[in-house]
């Protein structure tokens, strides 16, 4: 009896001391691999809504709608206008075309509503680089907006849901 005592006081100070020694993922590589996660980009399809965040691929051409807030008019209207930030990347090997100009933008019940005019982002991207800028957009009050892109070197398309919280 004494002996079977004296072994599992063995193997539990031996497993013990093994747990001790493991080395747990760091902080860092946690964050690395939830940034990862959080980088996947969407392929860009009329299938599907993304949403603010979200990377989306235009055969290389990878734009990513980072923040949504309302603004007023030129008339001091209060919450007619939403400035979309963007970032866009071009990871393929040409030059490419962006403009907010090839965005169209609907309320939730599905009007039609125009690009509001302003310093609205769009130039040509050599491969390899990434602009960021802002759009911006009137609206009316019937959140939320679903913002559509159709890039003019693929036809691919895809829609945001984009809501000011």
């Amino acid at each position: 009896m004494k002996k079977i005592a004296i072994g599992l006081v063995a193997v539990i100070g031996l497993t013990s001391a093994l747990t001790g020694c493991s080395n747990p993922p760091s902080e860092k590589s946690q964050t690395e691999q939830k940034q990862a996660v959080q980088q996947e980009t969407i392929k860009a399809t009329d299938q599907k809504t993304v949403k603010l965040g979200d990377h989306v691929d235009f055969l290389g051409l990878i734009i990513t709608f980072e923040k949504a807030t309302y603004l007023e008019n030129d008339k001091g209207v209060k919450n007619s206008v939403m400035k979309i930030d963007m970032k866009v990347e071009n990871k393929s090997a040409a030059s490419r075309g962006f403009t907010t100009i090839d965005m169209e933008i609907k309320d939730s019940k599905g009007k039609k509503l125009a690009i509001y005019p302003g310093e609205n982002l769009g130039e040509k991207i050599k491969p390899g680089k990434s602009i960021s800028g802002s759009g911006y957009f009137t609206v009316n009050g019937n959140a939320p907006y679903t913002i559509t892109y159709k890039d003019q070197d693929s036809d691919k398309k895809a829609s945001w849901k984009v809501e000011v919280k």
